[in-house]
C-alpha cells in the first residue's frame, strides 16, 4: 500500500524520469537549458545533458535570445556586449553534450567572426549540416582550421547576401569537407561564384539560390561545368542578363525566348535530376516585383524572403 510519502516521492519534480524530463526540456530553447534549468537542481541538470537535447543546436532566433541577458537588443548588431553574449553562449554549450551535435544553426543575419568559429570548432566536430553567415573580414587561417574539423559535413547554407566571399573561403570548405552534397547560397551568382562552385566543390549533388538574383550567363556555365550536379532549385530569384543590371526579369525570364535562356532550360532538362524555378503564376515572385517597383537591388529580394523563410527550401535536405 502506498503511503502519502511515497506519493510525494514520485510527483515530485527531481523524481521524474530522465528521459521524459528531456522531452519537455526539448521545446524551450538551448539558452534557457543552459542558463535557466540545468541550474535548477542535480535532476534536471542531469537531464539537461540528454543527448537528444544536443543533437541540433538551433541560434537562428539570436535577436530573442540575447534580449534575455542585453539590454541593447532593438535590433541585431555586432557591437561588442552582443558579441561577448554569444561567446559566452557557445563557451557554455560546448560544456554540455556538444560533440553529439550533428545540425548547428547560426542567426542568418549575424556576423560569425573567428574567436566564435574557435569555440565551436574542435568541440562540435561531428557537425554534419550547418547554416552559417561567413563574413567576409575571417582570417583564412581561422576558416581552413575551422572546417578541417568538419570532415563529416553534409549540407551547407551560407546566408550574408551583401558580403562577397573570397576564394580562400570557398577552397577552406572544399578542401576540408569532401562529403559536402547539398548547398545553399543566399547571395549574387556571377560569373566568378560560378567558378567557384565548379571548382571547390566537384561532389555537390543539390544545389539552391532560393531568393538569389541570378546573372544568366553564370547560371549556363554553371549548369554547363558541373559534373556531379543533380538538383537546382532557383525559386524566388532575380535573372539578370549579360548587359547588366538594366534588364532584371523574375519568374517569367527563365522560360522567356532567346537562344542563353533556351541553352539554360536545354541543359538542365537534360542534366539534372530536378530543375526547380517558378512558374508564371507564382504569387511570392508575384508580390516581390510589385514590392520591388522595379529596382534591380537583389538585397531587397532577399530580405523580403529572409526572416524564417530562409530555413525553408524545395530541396528536402537544406530545409531547416
Amino acid at each position: 500500500m502506498e503511503t502519502p510519502n511515497s506519493l510525494e516521492k514520485i510527483s515530485r519534480w527531481e523524481n521524474m524520469e530522465k528521459n521524459i524530463l528531456a522531452k519537455i526540456f526539448g521545446m524551450l530553447n538551448v539558452v534557457d537549458i543552459i542558463k535557466g534549468i540545468s541550474r535548477v537542481c542535480v535532476s534536471w541538470f542531469l537531464a539537461s545533458h540528454n543527448k537528444s537535447l544536443w543533437k541540433t543546436i538551433d541560434l537562428s532566433n539570436l535577436k530573442s535570445i540575447i534580449s534575455k541577458f542585453s539590454a541593447k537588443a532593438d535590433h541585431l548588431s555586432n557591437d561588442e556586449e552582443h558579441q561577448y553574449e554569444l561567446r559566452n553562449i557557445l563557451a557554455e554549450i560546448t560544456k554540455f553534450n556538444s560533440s553529439v551535435t550533428t545540425n548547428l544553426v547560426f542567426d542568418n543575419c549575424y556576423y560569425i567572426q573567428d574567436e566564435e568559429l574557435a569555440i565551436i570548432a574542435q568541440r562540435m566536430p561531428n557537425v554534419k549540416k550547418l547554416s552559417l553567415p561567413l563574413y567576409r573580414n575571417l582570417n583564412k587561417n581561422s576558416l581552413m582550421f575551422t572546417f578541417s574539423q568538419w570532415k563529416n559535413l553534409k549540407t551547407l547554407v551560407i546566408t550574408q547576401p551583401g558580403l562577397p566571399i573570397r576564394n580562400a573561403n570557398f577552397r577552406a570548405i572544399g578542401e576540408n569537407c569532401k562529403n559536402l552534397t547539398s548547398l545553399k547560397l543566399i547571395r549574387l551568382l556571377d560569373n566568378d561564384l560560378a567558378y567557384q562552385i565548379v571548382s571547390y566543390f566537384s561532389n555537390l549533388e543539390s544545389l539552391s539560390f532560393r531568393g538569389a538574383a541570378l546573372y544568366i550567363d553564370a547560371l549556363l556555365s554553371l549548369v554547363t561545368d558541373h559534373q556531379n550536379l543533380r538538383n537546382l532549385n532557383l525559386s524566388h530569384c532575380l535573372y539578370i542578363d549579360c548587359k547588366g543590371f538594366a534588364n532584371v526579369y523574375y519568374n517569367n525570364y527563365i522560360k522567356a525566348s532567346g537562344l542563353e535562356t533556351e541553352n539554360i532550360v536545354q541543359t538542365a532538362t537534360q542534366k539534372l535530376d530536378t530543375f526547380i524555378v517558378c512558374s508564371n503564376h507564382c504569387e511570392t515572385c508575384n508580390e516581390l516585383r510589385g514590392r520591388m517597383r522595379g529596382r534591380w537591388d537583389f538585397h531587397c529580394n532577399y530580405c523580403m524572403l529572409s526572416n524564417d523563410q530562409w530555413k525553408t527550401d524545395e530541396i528536402k535536405e537544406l530545409e531547416f
